[in-house]
């Protein structure tokens, strides 16, 4: 049985407004850092992918130990929460942090 764990769970929060901008800009850093061309890329992109990992956060939890094909059965019983004003505000976010000396 394979069970996914993956950074994604971070994205999730207990809320159904979905996660906040500081949460989602931390997220896009991660993803940056690991995808360096998606600094640039549409916000429509990065709010379908964000969702897309959201979902698979929210499903993790409901069913865990469970197989990523299980998982998997389950992403559309959760909705999108992400939008793409609060995603333009943490790539903005992600974008000055990564900016700032250390």
């Amino acid at each position: 049985m394979i069970v996914r764990r993956a950074r994604i769970t971070t994205v999730s929060e207990p809320t159904e407004d979905g996660p906040s901008v500081s949460r989602l800009a931390g997220q896009l850093e991660y993803l940056f850092e690991e995808h360096p061309e998606l600094r640039t890329a549409p916000v429509a992109q990065l709010v379908a992918r964000l969702n897309e990992e959201d979902r698979w956060a929210r499903a993790i939890t409901r069913y865990p130990n469970r197989s990523d094909a299980e998982v998997h059965s389950h992403l559309a019983e959760f909705h999108d929460r992400i939008g793409a004003v609060v995603v333009e505000q943490a790539r903005q976010e992600a974008l000055s942090r990564s900016e700032e000396p250390e």
